[in-house]
């Protein structure tokens, strides 16, 4: 992965994100692109009556707010760069661009890390489900809980013979190929026989392992239970530090109709999550 963008602000769960973004792409020997917005703080009472001699003074205070906010958020990147020994570059957007805006600053990049829940001041457009739509780009989702703790050495990997399954896969492969431990979950495998055949997943299991993935592959019954609650449970008790798959395998309708493993899954996310459509 040669360029990550990372979502980051000044609150502490924003320098976490940025963290985990930058331990990555010292990694992978990757160009970080600290992304930020500047949102447009609330008018005071005082500062709507402001007139004449005095609205200069108040537009100048608020320059300066931002050009603080900016030099801030530069210098913690400089910082977080440097710890893991990548290099990267500052980029200001607005908090009220567009989704079109969003994604000229998402196209050209191999990844795109942003928090769960969003951190404060998120543009609407940048909040995972409007990415996931409109930028076509995988997307890191770190939750608040994760708190500094390294990504991507034990990996899950959810396989459901699915395009967008396989899609992940493909995208994550940088990632694949350098963890530790990488486990090929299919739940219900006997549900899956359409797709992946008699013997579901050893034909992905031999493809990961031709790409010197390190890979067990592994398949569990719901008995009943919801997909979604399958994997994130066998993640946590296989200690797992990322679980990949790929959203809305099922139609969008259905999804937000009944429910399925995307919508579960960012709805609840404590584990990493790396995600591709």
């Amino acid at each position: 992965m040669k360029d990550i963008a990372v979502l980051f602000d000044e609150s502490h769960y924003g320098l976490d994100v940025l963290d985990a973004a930058a331990r990555l792409a010292g990694s992978q020997g990757s160009h970080l692109i600290g992304v930020t917005a500047l949102n447009q703080d609330p008018v005071s009472i005082h500062d709507g009556f402001a007139k004449g001699g005095a609205l200069p003074e108040i537009v100048a205070l608020r320059q300066s707010a931002m050009a603080s906010k900016v030099l801030n958020c530069g210098q913690n990147l400089a910082k977080a760069v440097q710890k893991y020994g990548a290099d990267g570059e500052l980029r200001v957007i607005s908090y009220v661009e567009s989704s079109s805006e969003s994604s000229l600053h998402a196209l050209y990049c191999d990844l795109l890390v942003l928090a769960s829940p969003d951190i404060p001041g998120t543009p609407q457009t940048w909040a995972v489900h409007s990415m996931l739509r409109h930028s076509g780009i995988p997307i890191l989702i770190v939750p608040r809980a994760w708190q500094g703790r390294k990504i991507g050495r034990r990996i899950i990997v959810a396989w459901n013979g699915s395009r967008q399954s396989r899609r992940a896969i493909a995208d994550s492969m940088p990632l694949l190929t350098g963890a530790e431990e990488v486990k090929l979950l299919i739940v219900d495998p006997d549900k899956t026989s359409d797709l992946l055949g008699d013997e579901p997943g050893a034909d992905m299991a031999a493809f990961l392992a031709r790409h010197d993935v390190s890979v067990e592959l592994v398949r569990l019954s719901a008995q009943g239970a919801r997909v979604a609650d399958v994997i994130l449970e066998y993640a946590t008790a296989s200690d797992a530090d990322l679980v990949v798959f790929g959203a809305y395998s099922r139609a969008r309708l259905t999804e937000s109709l009944i429910g399925g493993v995307t919508k579960t899954l960012l709805a609840g996310v404590s584990i990493p999550l790396f995600v591709s459509q």
